[in-house]
């Protein structure tokens, strides 16, 4: 029973998403979304990289149970529109409602290299590591974000 314990709750954690925190990753593609989900639209024009025009639509979205992940959303499109000063505002604004979501301190870790504050994207990419108890996907493209940006 000893050996066996570890090997169910490891079952458990690996049955659900580990990036249950929400938002965008370039591994997600429209077509898994449902069309119940009120970012199915905003999810479409970031894959076709019309970054301007998810980030107008995302202002428009009223979706008070998710307002984490359409701060976090609205950072990654001003962020990939080059408005990095209004991606960190929006990364704050969704870190202040969920401290734990995965895809926000991801990003906002993308936006600190960018910025050159490698040291804030380290502790970003430890926050990850510390909510994350396996490996997850926001810590391992965080980290190679860093591993790329320090070789350059």
């Amino acid at each position: 029973m000893a050996k066996i314990l570890p090997v169910m709750i490891a079952a458990l954690f690996l049955s659900q998403p580990l990036n249950a925190a929400g938002g965008y990753s370039s591994g997600t593609s429209s077509a898994t979304k449902s069309s119940t989900d009120p970012f199915a639209a905003v999810y479409q024009m970031i894959e076709a990289q019309k970054f301007v025009e998810a980030h107008s639509a995302l202002k428009q979205l009223n979706v008070p149970s998710k307002q984490a992940d359409k701060f976090n959303l609205l950072g990654f499109t001003a962020r990939k529109s080059g408005d990095y000063a209004s991606a960190a505002t929006y990364y704050e604004q969704a870190l202040s409602i969920d401290p734990k979501h995965l895809r926000a301190l991801e990003y906002q870790g993308e936006l600190y290299i960018k910025l050159g504050q490698f040291t804030e994207a380290e502790e970003n990419l430890k926050k990850i590591q510390k909510i994350c108890w396996l490996p997850c996907n926001e810590e391992k493209l965080l980290s190679e974000a860093i591993d790329l940006a320090m070789k350059n």
